[in-house]
């Protein structure tokens, strides 16, 4: 009887041991915690889970309005047991909380949807729009179709502004406020290259208009901001393996905003190519 009873408490405390063993393995970050913002949320869950995670999370950020600068699913951050700094060289344990926190989309209320018109409305709305196409095109000398690239040929607003030496922050910010979402199409050059925010695949690029010079410049200051190589869009016969400064390039791109006190005018690439 004393050789079951002990028999039954050996195997109580091997069963004890090895549920403790399981509960303290410590696990490797997959990761630099400054290398997740360049990541989707979802190839992050993966390779956490990979690495033997057993508790990984995620957490919707959504904040997104035009996906330009940042893409649906692209990480902010990730956390490990509440630590949001750390290297491949840290140890966790295997069940500590990982949570991806990821930009996304708000969800749209359904409720929010147009609403089908009434039989009283298309008899109405083309009435006082129908003078309005003989009107517009003769004030300005824009471009009258909205999704035609705004270009130094076809728009004197544009051509005077990246002509101009050193435009005042009053012209640039009349431009922006008319013009913003549109498309701007010119040749222009890469005058600097800075990490962003002190990631290594994020980007800053500084763009002027024209060649490139080391002695002269006008124009606004372009800007991509907060872009990895991918995000140029990069197109063509000749696609350079990385961007440096000094590189020409023809720029296609949609006008974001404009920051006065940086005196930055933001574009986000649609298509770029080296020339």
């Amino acid at each position: 009887m004393r050789k079951i009873v002990a028999l039954m408490a050996a195997c109580i405390l091997a069963a004890s041991l090895a549920a403790c063993d399981g509960a303290n393995k410590k696990i490797n970050a997959p990761v630099e915690s400054s290398e997740v913002s360049s990541s989707n949320y979802q190839d992050m869950v993966s390779q956490f889970k990979g690495a033997g995670f057993t508790n990984v999370s995620t957490k919707e950020i959504d904040d997104l309005i035009l996906g330009w600068l940042t893409e649906d699913g692209q990480v902010e951050e990730v956390s490990i047991g509440g630590k949001t700094s750390f290297s491949t060289s840290d140890t966790f344990a295997a069940d500590a909380p990982v949570v991806v926190s990821y930009h996304t989309f708000p969800k749209k209320d359904k409720g929010s949807a147009e609403s089908t018109p009434t039989p009283d409305q298309p008899s109405t709305s083309p009435a006082p729009q129908s003078p309005e196409p003989s009107q517009e095109p003769s004030p300005s000398p824009s471009p009258t179709a909205s999704n035609e690239n705004i270009t130094a040929q076809n728009n004197e607003e544009f051509r005077s502004l990246i002509e101009s030496p050193q435009p005042d922050n009053a012209t640039i910010e009349q431009f922006v406020s008319k013009y913003k979402g549109r498309t701007v199409e010119f040749d222009g050059n890469v005058a600097n290259v800075a990490s962003h925010n002190g990631y290594k695949t994020r980007f800053d690029f500084l763009i002027y208009a024209g060649d490139y010079s080391t002695d002269s410049a006008h124009g606004p200051n372009f800007q991509f901001a907060n872009c990895a190589y991918y995000n140029l869009h990069l197109t063509g016969d000749n696609i350079p393996n990385s961007i440096s400064a000094g590189q020409n390039l023809h720029i296609i791109a949609k006008i974001v905003d404009f920051n006065s006190t940086q005196q930055l005018l933001h574009l986000e690439p649609i298509d770029t190519s080296a020339r």
